[in-house]
Order: C-alpha cells, then sequence, then structure tokens
C-alpha cells in the first residue's frame, strides 16, 4: 500500500457560536479582517451579511505553518461551528482549527474553550496505490464481472472489472449521518497504474491503517 495523495483532510467542530462571544460585542468586520491576515487567505467574504442560518463565512486558498511545512488551508464559519481543510491530515486540521480559535479568543476577548466544542467530526480523502485487485475477494465477484461484459456485448470495449467496495453505517437509525468508508478506482487512470481513491469518515492515519488492513485481507491466501 502506497499513499500517493491527500485529497481532502476534513475536520468538523459543532459548538454555538454566541457562547464565544457572551455578551454579544460586534465584532464580524475585525474578526473577518484577522482572519484574513491571519491565514493570509486569497478568497474571504466581503461583508459578515454572508453569514445566515444556511450559508456560512468561507475563507480559501489561505496558509498555515505546521512543523516545517505550509500547509494550504480552507475555513468556514457557521453559526454552529467550523468547518476546515487541508490536505495534509485531519490531525493537521484539527491544529489549524484549536490555533484559530484559541489566537481569535485572545485577539478578541471570546470565551473559548475545550468544553465548548459538542462534537467533532472528520472525512478523509485520500488516493493510494494497491498490487491486489478488488476481485480477489472473492473469485464469483470476478465471474459476475466477466458476465457484465458479455451482456455488455462491445467486443472492442475493455472488459468489466470489480471497481469498488463501500461499507455504510445505517444513517436512518442515528442523528450523526456518518459517510460510507469507500474504495474505488480512481476514474480516468488506467486499471495497470493500480490507483484507487478512498474516502472514510476517519482520521487520515487511521483511515491508511485500515485500508493497509484491507490490502493484507487482499493477500491473504
Amino acid at each position: 500500500m502506497q499513499l500517493l495523495s491527500v485529497g481532502r483532510a476534513q475536520s468538523v467542530w459543532l459548538f454555538d457560536a454566541n457562547d464565544l462571544n457572551p455578551r454579544g460585542r460586534y465584532i464580524f468586520p475585525d474578526l473577518i479582517e484577522w482572519l484574513k491576515e491571519e491565514g493570509q487567505f486569497e478568497v474571504f467574504p466581503k461583508s459578515p451579511d454572508d453569514l445566515d442560518e444556511t450559508k456560512g463565512l468561507a475563507f480559501k486558498r489561505g496558509s498555515f505553518p505546521l512543523g516545517n511545512e505550509d500547509l494550504t488551508v480552507e475555513l468556514t464559519l457557521y453559526n454552529d461551528g467550523v468547518i476546515a481543510n487541508t490536505y495534509s491530515s485531519t490531525k493537521a486540521t484539527d491544529i489549524f482549527i484549536e490555533n484559530t480559535l484559541t489566537n481569535a479568543a485572545q485577539e478578541f476577548d471570546l470565551k473559548y474553550g475545550t468544553d465548548l466544542i459538542r462534537s467533532k467530526t472528520h472525512l478523509s480523502e485520500i488516493v493510494v496505490r494497491m498490487e491486489k485487485e478488488l476481485g480477489v475477494l472473492n473469485p464469483k465477484l470476478s465471474d459476475f464481472a466477466k458476465r457484465i461484459s458479455e451482456a455488455y456485448g462491445h467486443s472492442w470495449a475493455n472488459p468489466f472489472e470489480v471497481g469498488g467496495i463501500s461499507f455504510w453505517s445505517d444513517t436512518s437509525l442515528s442523528a450523526l449521518k456518518a459517510a460510507p468508508f469507500a474504495l474505488e478506482r480512481k476514474v480516468n487512470v488506467a486499471f495497470s497504474e493500480h490507483r484507487y481513491f478512498s474516502r472514510a469518515p476517519l482520521h487520515t492515519d487511521d483511515h491508511f491503517k485500515l485500508l493497509e488492513e484491507f490490502e493484507q485481507i487482499l493477500a491473504a491466501p
């Protein structure tokens, strides 16, 4: 298993934004300007009026120093929390959010503390290279793929193969709507390159470890 790239490492922190500013001070114009400079964002809101119940204040193409690297970051503020993306890892994204909230609290005398956070969820999207084909999970899958090719009937077309697998949580039974854990061939890439796209509602590191475990399952006799 080889990690080729991180497509998205998203963290969602839910909290009541009013708890940060219990006295209701009018700080939005200064906050937007401060965030723009703090994160060196190239795209940022033009007005606090952009914030309502259905959309947030979006800051894009920013920079966050972490270790010896400058990470590309995105941040969206909502009335009930924040969503942030990096292209490094979800743990790096969490550090970015924590750093931003801590610094904003110091700058604007806000009441931030970890006890304000109601929940944290994550979404990891990565591209990996695997040597084993998904069809080896069960020969019946490859046989069924052949039946699809036969039914398709175009002799000039490449044969069908097992292209993906996913694991779902029954979201009808919970308020938490977990994204599926999915693994599928990278679109518009030759099968011979063995590139796969995977999405999971996990930390990036845990996501990759589980994919390594899955590859061992494929390799087992």
